[in-house]
This record gives structure tokens, sequence and C-alpha cells, in this order.
């Protein structure tokens, strides 16, 4: 029983990055049906990666009919485990509020989680921060203070 765990603990990971990789391989030859495969494979088991390429498929609509609505439900399955590219996406989503219900406190949380995440790099977080304040010209005092009152209690989730 201990062999299979290891076995388990030690395939399980290397079988995610296989996928990752075959979808990244099959997305830069514009195969973007095989690569959905793979990462609708790697999404449905909670792979914050794979969540974050679904909702980038829909948002841009590679192989798949475009829908904010399908990007924001993948991009914010990501988001809330953690991902700064994913939470970038979700706040400027909701920022637009193209094919989808515009909500600038939303927009603002996800847009500051992003800039403030440690895997942003600068540059990005710069860019991000200029979003921020143009949205936080459209709030009242009241939801940017909620706002920065969420995000300074937010943290990432595990998926299932």
């Amino acid at each position: 029983m201990k062999h299979l765990s290891l076995i388990c603990a030690v395939q399980l990971p290397l079988a995610s990055w296989a996928g990752l990789d075959a979808g990244i391989a099959a997305y830069t030859v514009a195969d973007y049906a095989e690569a959905l495969v793979e990462f609708q494979a790697l999404a449905d088991q909670g792979d914050m990666q794979g969540q974050y390429f679904v909702g980038f498929f829909y948002h841009n609509g590679f192989g798949v009919k475009t829908s904010q609505v399908e990007a924001v439900k993948w991009f914010s399955k990501a988001a809330e485990q953690g991902d700064p590219r994913s939470q970038y996406y979700v706040g400027i989503i909701y920022a637009t509020g193209k094919g989808i219900a515009k909500d600038l406190p939303k927009a603002d949380l996800w847009l500051t989680l992003s800039a403030t995440n440690p895997k942003t790099s600068y540059r990005d977080s710069l860019y991000t921060k200029e979003e921020i304040a143009k949205i936080e010209k459209k709030m009242t005092p009241e939801q940017i203070a909620e706002v920065k009152d969420l995000v300074g209690k937010w943290k990432p989730q595990a998926q299932n």
C-alpha cells in the first residue's frame, strides 16, 4: 500500500505537468481544440494553471465561442487560489462590464490583489495600479475603504 501511495504522489504531479506542457504545445501551433482538452482536464481537477488557460480561451475565443461568463468562472477559480494573471483578468472583465455585469468594487478588489501579489512582476504591478486608479475615480470613498478592508483579509483558497 505504501508503494501505491508513493507512486501516486510522484506520478500525479508529473501527469499535471504533462497535460500543461501538451496544452501549451498545442496552443503554440494554434491547435486550440487539443489545447483546450488538455487544459480542461487540468482545470476540472482544480489545477490553477489549467483553470487560467480555460478562462483565457473563453476570454479570447480560442477554439470556443467567446464568453466572459465562462471566462470569469474559470479565472475566478484560479484567482481564488492566488493566480495573479487570473486575478487581473477577473478585475478587468468586471471593470469593463463586457459580457458580464459591470462591478467596480469587484474589479478594484481583484486588480488590487493582482497588483500586490508577490508573483506579479514590478512592471505588471505598475500597469495594474494605473487601472485601479481609473476605477477608483468612479467609486465612492466608502466603496474604496470596503475593498481595501477585504484585500487586507483575503487569503488564497485551496481547491478540492
